[in-house]
This record gives structure tokens, C-alpha cells and sequence, in this order.
């Protein structure tokens, strides 16, 4: 079956379900009365329209499939001569979970197939294995970790994706985290350390050759302290300091640069729950990024993050975020850039089992040494239509606009795609 005609199938049985599937309306009188005051509209439970899962002894295992139709106008996110094509998408995953009273273990497994209609070349298999857990030493004392490995693609829209790779770059990265926190009455801390390893597959080019990758492998240590203070049952105040090491595995002479560095963070925050009005957190500080090599310029500025749900209503949610982060990047000359955004998400229930989202965000890159900067505009809207506990569509649109002063480097990309889940 082609490609082509493996997608209108797709899409008609899409269409299908939607139309004949018949929704649950009204919720068993067995079932739990859920409080879902200062809890956001996509995170909220919904009895009889979210999956039970699977039972198995002290876990709960939820599978997960779906299928999805993408219309991408701009697949290469090229400057000129768009190429536009369509989309299928099978993903497929499943989570496992503790129910444990003390203690806490989550697995974590997933795969996304892409099925481009008329240019096979950007067909790609992503997958990840990963879990996280917690032990419980005292009532006061925990340790926490998680360990993950996947398999990826870079997006052709991404900052430092080649422009004259024939396909897309793939990658593996591996990523493992411990941390353990301790609490002394109001006095809240927390230690850990994080490790990334990236490995990136050669990529062939247009016309012929391959473009060597191996310049891009490298490794990310962290470690931060936290200490934190509950001015109240509902507030800690809090101060961190993080450390990072950035090693890539080539140096000179065999590469022309060596991109090692070094990193550090100081932040004040708060993690807060204002009644029923707002719940999340925000911080802001200083943070620096310094290379090994003498021609790689410094990178410093505001290190600043938020992740806020403001409870408008009790059926209307918006989420603030934003962030400050130096980021890695390939571009001549340049050491890196510093990557400044923000974000507004809007989620509305419209009915009990029909959700409606906007989203927008902004972000400047703006890279140090060389006189690029970067202006990424995004925006969304969707619909998700809950059927029952079991099935679910939703219908999105995606706007992506990159706005740079280097030529050629502009962009813009319209995404419209349909989705069918199923879940247990």
C-alpha cells in the first residue's frame, strides 16, 4: 500500500470514528465525586471519560495508541521554493504506575512513526525507554531519580539543524537525574545532579556525500543546591545555585574548536498556591557561560523561568511560561546562543467532555560572537473531543514564523492535523 493511499485511510477511519462513535454523557452515580478546585482544565480527573488502566498487583499500566493526519505546508522550513506534503503519524506508548502508599516507581515506554505521503526520505522511527522513582526515607527525607534513553530526530526547523542534509539528523540521548531532598520544619533542601549524553548519527547530503556529526557528541554534568524557606502552608521562598559542565567528545586538533565550557546559575524563587486564584512557580537571577576556548566569547545574562496555571475560572485555565537558557549551537563562530521565552497557553471546558486550547508563544536566540539574531513567534489552536474513556479525537493548527537577521534564515510554517487516541 502507498504511502498516499495509506494516509486517506487513515484519515477515513479518523472520520468514521468521529461520526459514529456514540460519548459517554452521563457519569455512573458509582462513581468517585472528584474535587477539582486549583487544578488545571487538562490535568483535571474526569470520571467516565479518563482510561482505568490495567491492574497488575502494586501498578497501574495505561496503554496508549493514535494515528494521526498532519497537512505540512512547509516541510523543509525553507525560506523559498516551500514544499508542502502530508503527514501520518502512528504512536503508540505506555506508562506504568506505583500505587503504593509509601514510595513511588513510573515506567515509561513510547515510539512515533512518520509517514511522509510523497517524500519517503523524511520517514522517521523516534522511541524512548525511561522511568523515575522515589524512596521515602523518613517523612522528611526522600531521594528521587529517573533515568531515560531515546531515540530522535532533529526538526528541519530547528536552530541548529544543517540545511543542506538530505534527511533529517537523527540522534540518541541518554539522560539520568538523583536528587535528594530534606525537610527541617519550615526549612526546605534539596541536592542533585543530571547527566546528558548526545549522539549524533552522520547525516547524507543533497547531491551526495554525508555530513560528518561526530562534532556534536557531547556531555552535560549538573549539580544544584536548594534551600527554601515556607513563609507559609502555601508559599516557600527559596535560593539555588547550579553548576553545569558542558565536554564534547572531539577537540582539536581533530576539530577546528573546542566547545567545552563551563556554567553557573544564581536564582531566588517561589513555589506558591494562592487560594484558588493561582498556582506554580517563578524565579530570577544571574547565570554565565564560559568556554575553554580563548576565540568563544562568554555567554552571561538574566537566568529567569515561570510555569503559572491561573485559575480564571473553574472552567477556564491559563498557563503562564517562560524561561532564560544558554544553548549549544553549530553556527560558525559563534559559542552559543542565549535562548529568552515566553509563553501563554488558554485551555477552556466547553463541555464536561469537549476541551478547547489557544496558545502563543515568543523567543529570541540570540547568538553570541557573530551577529545573529533570532525571532520565533509560534501559535495554536485545538479541540479535543473526549468520546469516552477509551476514545478520544482531536483537530489542531499549528503557525511557526522564525524572523532572523542573517538572509535566508526566515521561515514560516502552517501544520493542521487530526488526531484518533485510544486508551485502556
Amino acid at each position: 500500500m502507498s504511502a498516499s493511499l495509506l494516509s486517506k485511510t487513515l484519515i477515513a477511519a479518523i472520520a468514521a470514528t468521529a461520526l459514529y462513535a456514540v460519548p459517554v454523557s452521563v457519569a455512573s452515580a458509582q462513581e468517585e465525586i472528584v474535587d477539582n478546585r486549583n487544578v488545571g482544565v487538562r490535568d483535571r480527573v474526569r470520571p467516565g471519560y479518563d482510561a482505568a488502566g490495567v491492574r497488575a498487583g502494586g501498578f497501574t499500566v495505561f496503554p496508549e495508541a493514535s494515528v494521526t493526519g498532519t497537512y505540512d505546508d512547509n516541510i523543509f522550513a525553507a525560506n523559498v521554493g516551500e514544499v508542502d506534503d502530508f503527514i501520518t503519524t502512528l504512536a503508540a506508548s505506555v506508562s506504568v504506575q506505583s500505587t503504593w502508599s509509601r514510595h513511588a516507581l513510573n515506567l515509561n515506554a513510547g515510539l512515533a512513526q512518520y509517514l511522509y505521503a510523497d517524500n519517503s526520505d523524511e520517514d522517521r522511527l523516534d522511541w524512548n525507554v525511561g522511568g523515575n522513582g522515589r524512596v521515602d526515607i523518613t517523612r522528611d527525607t526522600n531521594i528521587s531519580g529517573g533515568l531515560s534513553y531515546a531515540q530522535l530526530h532533529e526538526d528541519r526547523g530547528a536552530p541548529n539543524a544543517p540545511g543542506l542534509a538530505a534527511e533529517p539528523t537523527e540522534y540518541a540521548l541518554f539522560q539520568a537525574n538523583a536528587a535528594l531532598a530534606h525537610r527541617f520544619n519550615r526549612v526546605t533542601t534539596r541536592v542533585g545532579v543530571g547527566y546528558a549524553d548526545y549522539d549524533y548519527d552522520d547525516a547524507p547530503l543533497i547531491g551526495g556525500g554525508v555530513l560528518d556529526q561526530d562534532f556534536r557528541d557531547r556531555e552535560e554534568f549538573e549539580q544544584f543546591l536548594r534551600l527554601g524557606y515556607d513563609v507559609s502552608p502555601d508559599t516557600n521562598l527559596y535560593i539555588q545555585g547550579t553548576l553545569n559542565q558542558r565536554e564534547y567528545d572531539q577537540k582539536p586538533p581533530v576539530v577546528a574548536l573546542n566547545r567545552d565550557s563551563d556554567g553557573w546559575a544564581v536564582v531566588g524563587g517561589s513555589e506558591f498556591r494562592l487560594s484558588n486564584l493561582a498556582q506554580g512557580e517563578v524565579y530570577i537571577g544571574y547565570q554565565e557561560q564560559s568556554f575553554d576556548d580563548p576565540t568563544l566569547t562568554d555567554i552571561s545574562g538574566l537566568a529567569f523561568g515561570a510555569a503559572v496555571d491561573w485559575f480564571v475560572t473553574p472552567l477556564t485555565t491559563v498557563r503562564i511560561n517562560a524561561a532564560s537558557t544558554v544553548e549549544e549551537t553549530v553556527a560558525a563562530g559563534a559559542s552559543g546562543f542565549l535562548d529568552q521565552s515566553v509563553g501563554l497557553r488558554i485551555d477552556h471546558e466547553l463541555m464536561r467532555n469537549v476541551i478547547v486550547g489557544a496558545r502563543a508563544s515568543f523567543a529570541n536566540q540570540d547568538y553570541e560572537g557573530i551577529a545573529r539574531s533570532d525571532d520565533v513567534i509560534r501559535a495554536g489552536l485545538g479541540i479535543d473531543y473526549l468520546l469516552n474513556r477509551n476514545f478520544s479525537v482531536g483537530l489542531g493548527y499549528d503557525y511557526t514564523d522564525r524572523d532572523s537577521n542573517v538572509l535566508g534564515l526566515d521561515y514560516t510554517r502552517n501544520e493542521i492535523g487530526l488526531t484518533l487516541r485510544a486508551a485502556l
